[in-house]
């Protein structure tokens, strides 16, 4: 077999050339490596803004909407407008039950009629003249049983009927003078209370059958219309998502070896991505319990770490959109 020969000398040559070529290729790396700007230690998260969710009163069709997802909104302004019809019966009811206890409150506080007091009057009257011609005919009783021209039961009779008589007149008198007295100061407060529970029963029914008008609660943006024109909403259901206007907020995960270095009230600067300048903020809200971050929010390497959901407050004058990420620097502020 035919061998090749390579002489000794170049052999090493060729070595090193190969170690010379690796040793360059090893310096352009970490060459490169040192010219790459170095972020500093950061916390990241996102902008957010507080998220206004409106839910539905009853379970009702929906049967318009007054507004479109992404329009800037007033507080006040209708969003969209449930099936009336069910509730609207109730407060018609809740009405009359308060139109019957303000009849009932009137009659009493009026008090009888003349013609129920002179009617009273009138048997009071004949009740009078009945115990008088009772008592004539116990008279002459007595005077047949002393002359023993009657028997005993006679007189026992009219005995009776003079007593029947004397009862009769007392109660007609007492039923009298209880029409002329009017109601009862107890019976009239019964009826005044009822005429308040009616009225609360009314303003209650009025009250949701406004809530079926879903209003916007705060200024802001439109985000969400969970349901269309036509679809039953049940009772509960989030029908809007509003995100507020007031001032931004940014939450950030904050490490637990940072945590030291801030407190609630102090002021820091957060980096928005897109935006040049940093923006002063102040922390409102640094969390107890520490929690894992989601995958976005930071570094790979540092995304199984505890973090600490922190909340700052921006400036109202920002007008950047909700979800952006944001960053703040750790170590001296």
């Amino acid at each position: 077999m035919f061998k090749l020969q390579v002489p000794f000398s170049s052999a090493l040559a060729l070595i090193s050339r190969q170690v010379s070529a690796q040793m360059l290729l090893l310096c352009s790396v970490l060459c490169l490596t040192a010219c790459q700007p170095q972020e500093p230690p950061s916390a990241f998260g996102t902008l957010e803004r507080e998220r206004v969710l409106l839910t539905a009163p009853a379970t009702e069709l929906l049967l318009q909407l007054d507004a479109t997802e992404g329009a800037s909104i007033a507080a006040g302004q209708p969003l969209l407008q449930l099936d009336p019809q069910l509730q609207q019966l109730k407060v018609d009811k809740a009405t009359a039950e308060v139109n019957r206890a303000k009849a009932a409150l009137a009659l009493l506080l009026q008090g009888n009629r003349s013609e129920q007091i002179a009617a009273a009057a009138a048997r009071l009257e004949q009740a009078k003249v009945r115990r008088a011609d009772s008592q004539r005919q116990l008279a002459r009783a007595k005077e047949l049983r002393a002359q023993r021209l009657s028997s005993q039961a006679e007189l026992d009779a009219a005995q009776l009927a003079v007593q029947v008589a004397e009862a009769q007149w007392a109660d007609q008198h007492q039923q009298l003078l209880e029409l002329q007295a009017g109601s009862r100061v107890e019976v009239i407060a019964q009826a005044q209370f009822s005429l308040q529970s009616a009225e609360q029963t009314l303003l209650l029914e009025q009250k949701l059958l406004a809530d079926l008008s879903v209003v916007a609660s705060r200024a802001g943006v439109l985000e969400d219309l969970p349901y269309h024109r036509g679809e039953r909403v049940p009772q509960g259901a989030v029908v809007a998502v509003i995100a507020a206007a007031d001032a931004p907020y940014a939450r950030i995960y904050l490490p637990q070896t940072a945590l030291t270095q801030f407190k609630v009230g102090q002021q820091v600067q957060i980096h928005i991505d897109g935006y040049t300048e940093a923006v002063a903020g102040t922390i409102r809200k640094i969390a107890t319990e520490a929690s894992f971050t989601p995958y976005f929010a930071l570094h790979q390497a540092e995304r199984a770490r505890l973090m600490y959901v922190t909340e700052i407050t921006l400036p109202a004058t920002l007008t950047l959109p909700t979800g952006l990420p944001v960053q703040l620097r750790l170590g001296a502020q």
